[in-house]
């Protein structure tokens, strides 16, 4: 794996640079919204290696954050390379991150290819992977675990607790159970 390059930036086009590294110039997927740079610049570019039957392809980001994101998106069922690039030059820093903790999928919804049963389909996976869901408190927690324990898998527990009333006056666990079963 290419974990990062750095050389000089020969050409920037709306979707790709050329970066020349010694004797060696690389296309690199790059799109113009994750940044305007200069040609004749020395440019450190974050990568990730896809190989296929008929190409390489390297996709390029500023920062490291951006290429952590764009593999999560990559683990999504149906998101593939070019849509993982463009959701995450288009969302702001840490936007995706919010979206996936409270559930909304608004700032997907800009991205161009994205539709809203993409937008649910990201937010849910997402969610499933992350280790600490964004819940209002213990006794949200203890009701996550119990629908586990029931046979829910995470994202399904998950999904439910986000149609349970969060404004209801203080729920034990097992009400909170209950509201979510009837959903």
């Amino acid at each position: 794996m290419i974990e990062s390059l750095e050389g000089t930036l020969i050409e920037q086009g709306d979707s790709y640079i050329l970066l020349q590294i010694g004797p060696v110039s690389l296309r690199i997927n790059f799109l113009k919204k994750q940044g305007k740079l200069t040609p004749g610049e020395i440019v450190k570019v974050f990568t990730h290696l896809i190989a296929r039957e008929d190409q390489l392809a390297l996709f390029g980001f500023l920062k490291k954050g951006e290429l952590e994101a764009f593999r999560e998106l990559l683990k999504v069922n149906g998101v593939g390379p070019r849509l993982a690039q463009n959701i995450v030059a288009q969302t702001l820093p840490g936007e995706l991150r919010e979206a996936v903790e409270r559930n909304n999928p608004t700032p997907l919804l800009k991205v161009p290819g994205v539709g809203k049963k993409t937008a649910l389909k990201i937010l849910l996976a997402l969610q499933e992977k992350t280790l600490t869901p964004s819940l209002p408190g213990k006794e949200w927690q203890e009701a996550l675990e119990a629908l586990i324990n029931l046979g829910f898998d995470r994202g399904e527990a998950l999904e439910k607790l986000n149609k349970v009333d969060l404004k209801k006056e203080k729920l034990s666990p097992a009400e909170i159970i209950k509201e979510a079963l009837k959903s």
